[in-house]
């Protein structure tokens, strides 16, 4: 069995990401954690939690959003909505406990600040499962460097 801990972000296409920044830092309240010019990204957060709200500029507003590749920025809306575990053990368990359901994880990477695992449900909406590291609010003050390494998990 998974042990979600919690919804952990949502990762949302915006038409304009400086319109869409003012919106919901201004009006909703929440804090920029970090601007990541390398992946394009606008990483927020409420409640002294890690990113809790991604922003990344839509490429093609038009464009049906990509099935196959789970970066794809094309379409707007809501790209992937992730869910957080409590430890890298249950990260580890979820990854082999989705194998065992016959769930296709698409990757599994590690982002600098947490570890992630992504897969479709069954209407193809995608999703990730990810470990939060214990300093990731300090990792992403000083500036990640998302290197989006691989992850191998063994038992």
């Amino acid at each position: 069995m998974i042990k979600l801990q919690r919804l952990g972000h949502v990762l949302i296409a915006v038409r304009d990401l400086e319109r869409s920044k003012d919106f919901y830092t201004r009006i909703l309240g929440f804090k920029v954690l970090e601007r990541d010019p390398e992946h394009g990204g606008l990483f927020l957060s409420i409640g002294g939690l890690g990113n809790t709200l991604d922003l990344f500029p839509c490429t093609n507003a038009e464009a049906l959003a990509s099935e196959a590749d789970p970066a794809s920025m094309n379409g707007l809306g809501v790209r992937h909505t992730a869910f957080a575990v409590a430890t890298e053990d249950d990260l580890r368990d979820a990854y082999f406990a989705l194998q065992a359901a016959g769930v296709p994880v698409l990757r599994a990477i590690d982002h600098v600040s947490q570890k992630s695992i992504y897969f479709h449900d069954p209407d193809r909406n995608l999703l990730e499962i990810f470990w939060e590291r214990p300093d990731a609010l300090e990792i992403f003050a000083r500036g990640r460097g998302d290197e989006d390494k691989p992850l191998v998990f063994s038992r």
